[in-house]
């Protein structure tokens, strides 16, 4: 898995799974990005004065998920490479918590939806 934040044009920043579009010439040359199982992600700083009230300091940020494209169907999204600013991998930890939300939505999304095999064995 190649987990990385990528920040869109319009100032998102996205936590997907990362994989380049390639054209099938010779050249290789990526025409977009697709973003597997992406989100929306910010963090939430709780913010503390220090005593002159004019230093502030992040304190125990909460980092947020929110589904990115959340009326999309698929769990894939294509993004057009001019819409791309950066992609850059991000901290062991909020790739874990990312990793975690992932698994659990795709967990939840079988229970609810099982397959055709899974209900004629029931």
């Amino acid at each position: 898995m190649s987990v990385r934040v990528v920040r869109t044009r319009s100032g998102e920043d996205v936590i997907c799974d990362l994989f380049e579009v390639t054209t099938k010439d010779k050249s290789d040359d990526v025409v977009a990005l697709q973003l597997r199982h992406p989100y929306l992600i910010f963090i939430t700083p709780g913010m503390e004065a220090e005593a002159d009230g004019e230093i502030h300091k992040l304190s125990s940020p909460d980092i947020n998920f929110e589904p990115w494209i959340p009326l999309s169907k698929d769990k894939a999204v294509m993004l057009k490479l001019d819409e791309v600013v950066s992609a850059y991998e991000t901290y062991d930890e909020v790739i874990e918590k990312y990793n975690e939300l992932v698994e659990a939505v795709t967990h939840g999304d079988r229970n609810q939806n099982p397959s055709t095999e899974e209900r004629e064995s029931e």
